[in-house]
Parts: C-alpha cells; sequence; structure tokens
C-alpha cells in the first residue's frame, strides 16, 4: 500500500512495536507534517493529536535549539478538561519553563545536580551487585522488574536525598504517573496519575517546608532549599522541579537499561564485541541512545509565525521534535539503522534533546549507565533472550516494558 501521512496513527501497535520504517518513509515524504490523529478511546474516537510533526535531523536540531521562537510551554495554555484542570494550578518546574527564567534556573541546577552525583557510582555499583546476586539464585528473570527498573530507581533517590523508608511510596506514585500520561490509558489510570502528581508535589512541599521526615543531606531537595532558594529560586518552583526530577530523571536509565539490552541480544556481534571491548562502553551508550532513543518525541509551541522547511507554521501552533527519527537519518549517521558501537558521531545524537533543555538528568545517566551495563554483562555471561518483549504504548517513550531473558 501507498504510504499515506494523512493515515498516520501514533497508537499504531505496529509502529509502537518499530517506529523507524515509518520515521524514514515521513523524513523521505514528508518530513514536516501536520499530524491531525483520530485514536479509539473507551469504545469512540476522540482527536488526540494535533501538532506539526519534524522528522529530519537538522530541523528537529532548530526547533529545540531555537528556544525563543519554540517554546517549552505554550503562549496560552488550552484549559484542559476537568478532572484535569486541577494539574493546571500545580507551580511550574524548570522542565516546562521558558526563557528568561529558564535560563536563570537552569545553571544553578546544572551546577547542583554535577554535586549530588559526585560519588554517585559506587553507590550504583552497590544496587547493581544486591540485585544480581538475587538474579542469579534462578534461571529465568523479567530484566525490567528485577534490574531495569530498581537499579535507577533507587539510585536516583539517592541523588534526591529521599528517605529510604518513604522510597517504595515515591516510586509508586511516580509509576502511576508514567502510566496515566498515555492518551489511550483508560480514564481511571489517568485520573490516577493526575492524583499521583499532586501526591508528589505534597511530598515534596512537605519535605521542603520542615516536616518532621528529614530529606538526606546533601541531596538535591537539600542543595536546591540551602543552595538554590538563597540565589532566588522560588519555593514553588523547587517543589514542581522536585517532581519532574522523580518523575522523568530515571526513565531514561530504565529504558536504556531494557531495550538497550534487547538491542543488543539481537545483536550478537556487537555484544561479543563490547564483552571483548569493555573500554567501548561509553561510546556504546551514546549508539545504544541514539539507535533507540528513550524519548521518541518533544513538544514545543511557535511563539510567532514562522516556517520549517516551507511549511507554514501559526504563533501558539504545536510543534512536536521527532527525535527517534533524527536519529536514524541517513543524512547525519552513516548506515543509521544499523547498531554499531564503534560509530565515531554517535554522541551527536538528540536522544537527551539539544539547547537550553537538553536534559538536566543526562550526567546521570552516563554516569549510572556504564556501571549497569558492566555488571550485567559480567555476571550473566550466559544472557539470554526468553520470551516475547511487550512495547510501552505511548509513542513519546521507547522501551519495551518486560525482557524475559534466561541466565542460566
Amino acid at each position: 500500500m501507498a504510504f499515506d501521512p494523512n493515515r498516520f496513527n501514533p497508537h499504531d501497535p505496529s509502529y509502537l512495536a518499530n517506529p523507524y520504517p515509518t520515521y524514514a518513509l515521513f523524513r523521505q515524504q514528508a518530513p514536516v507534517h501536520r499530524v491531525h490523529a483520530s485514536v479509539p478511546v473507551q469504545g469512540r474516537d476522540l482527536t488526540l493529536y494535533d501538532s506539526t510533526w519534524v522528522f529530519r535531523y537538522a530541523d528537529v536540531k532548530r526547533v529545540l535549539e531555537d528556544s525563543q521562537l519554540f517554546l517549552k510551554s505554550p503562549p496560552s495554555p488550552p484549559a484542559p478538561p476537568p478532572p484535569f484542570d486541577v494539574l493546571q494550578n500545580m507551580p511550574v518546574g524548570i522542565f516546562s519553563m521558558n526563557p528568561p527564567r529558564h535560563n536563570q534556573l537552569r545553571p544553578i541546577l546544572d551546577e547542583l545536580f554535577a554535586v549530588a552525583i559526585d560519588k554517585i557510582d559506587g553507590v550504583a555499583q552497590g544496587i547493581a551487585s544486591s540485585l544480581l546476586d538475587s538474579a542469579q539464585s534462578r534461571q529465568r528473570i523479567e530484566l525490567v522488574s528485577a534490574y531495569a527498573n530498581p537499579l535507577p530507581a533507587a539510585v536516583l533517590q539517592n541523588v534526591l536525598g529521599i528517605p529510604e523508608r518513604d522510597w517504595q511510596g515515591v516510586q509508586k506514585w511516580v509509576e502511576g504517573v508514567v502510566a496515566g500520561h498515555d492518551y489511550t490509558a483508560p480514564v481511571a489510570a489517568q485520573m490516577l496519575g493526575g492524583t499521583c502528581a499532586m501526591a508528589l508535589g505534597g511530598y515534596f512541599q512537605a519535605l521542603t517546608r520542615g516536616c518532621p521526615v528529614q530529606a538526606n543531606k546533601g541531596g538535591m531537595v537539600d542543595l536546591m532549599v540551602n543552595q538554590a532558594e538563597p540565589q532566588g529560586m522560588l519555593r514553588d518552583e523547587v517543589q514542581m522541579t522536585l517532581v519532574n526530577l522523580a518523575v522523568a530523571g530515571y526513565l531514561s536509565s530504565v529504558f536504556l537499561l531494557a531495550t538497550g539490552t534487547l538491542n543488543l541480544l539481537q545483536n550478537p556481534a556487537q555484544l561479543a564485541l563490547l564483552r571483548d571491548h569493555p573500554e567501548l562502553m561509553d561510546n556504546a551508550i551514546e549508539e545504544l541512545l541514539r539507535y533507540d532513543a528513550p524519548a521518541q518525541l518533544a513538544d514545543r509551541y511557535c511563539a510567532q509565525a514562522t516556517e520549517i522547511a516551507g511549511v507554514q507554521l501559526q504563533a501558539g501552533d504545536q510543534v512536536t521534535a521527532v527525535l527517534g527519527s533524527a536519529n536514524r537519518d541517513p543524512q547525519v549517521f552513516g548506515d543509521a539503522d544499523t547498531l554499531d558501537i564503534r560509530r565515531t558521531n554517535a554522541a551527536a545524537h538528540l536522544g537527551f534533546g539539544d539547547g537550553i533543555h537538553h536534559c538536566l538528568g543526562a550526567p546521570l545517566v552516563r554516569r549510572v549507565a556504564p556501571v549497569a551495563f558492566r555488571a550485567l554483562l559480567q555476571r550473566l555471561p550466559a544472557l539470554r533472550l526468553a520470551g516475547l518483549p511487550q512495547w510501552q504504548t505511548d509513542p513519546y517513550l521507547r522501551s519495551v516494558v518486560n525482557l524475559p531473558v534466561a541466565i542460566g
């Protein structure tokens, strides 16, 4: 059947399982295209997408880098339907700030985050060893729940300075928020996601305003209250930025570990090369991020009328930068659909975005992922796929949600 971009459905199961052939068609035939999709939800068709998607590397990079023209949040946000309008009353965190406020606070946060993760390698190694000790007592494990999820989650909560007694509850709230982000999730799941977002906001509000349970010294909560606030960061901004970090700060590591392991298992020559040449690990991480980016889409909003590759846009229009497509653009990456851990320009990927909104947690991913992969490959030399993985149903995110493997 001939390719018809107007029939594109971001929730088509075949697209979610492998979006890259679709991206290639868009880059070739409709590199800037208005996606206006109706998706079946709860037995009826709803229009859930009305955005101009941008597929080529150069155009995606322009959208991400021009923070004056392409804003992180809309100039006049539309009122969401009840009961979700309550979320509009939550404070603005660093992830949704536009300049100039973003530019005032981001350098402060980058500096504090570097301090918070300074000694995280040893923490990550200890958590990885403990999890793999438990895994080695079995012949088969589900890698996401046994390793790829709990390791980054524990590391992040350590970085944030959340008291260990609260880790499990905070993690359940985060999982609820993530599950509710999918437009096609049941209404109950979306409502639960909103409730969990408010619970996280309330938790960090209490933790930053003198509740009996104190944040750990040296974590981001402590640093932001005692160092960012004296430099002008408002308490509400601290609260919501901590929510942002709790939700997004570990997902890239989870998805990279899960999907990266799958891609290595499906490319045994690359896996053998990495085992034989562990000095390639850092570059392999960049290549795994390029090849299958955890974040596939990033939304922006036009501050004024403009055009992209000849397509006219009006002020307030939504633009979706397709990071996953940019990372497979053959104009930038030779043999782009091949996993190559020796690729010399792998770090040019846009898996962490670009420009002033480049992922705040990227340094943490680059510290934790090598530790996690080294431990996994060293401790489980017979690791192999032992079942059929399933994929996220949210097109903004790219990861397997389960990964059954044999280890004996």
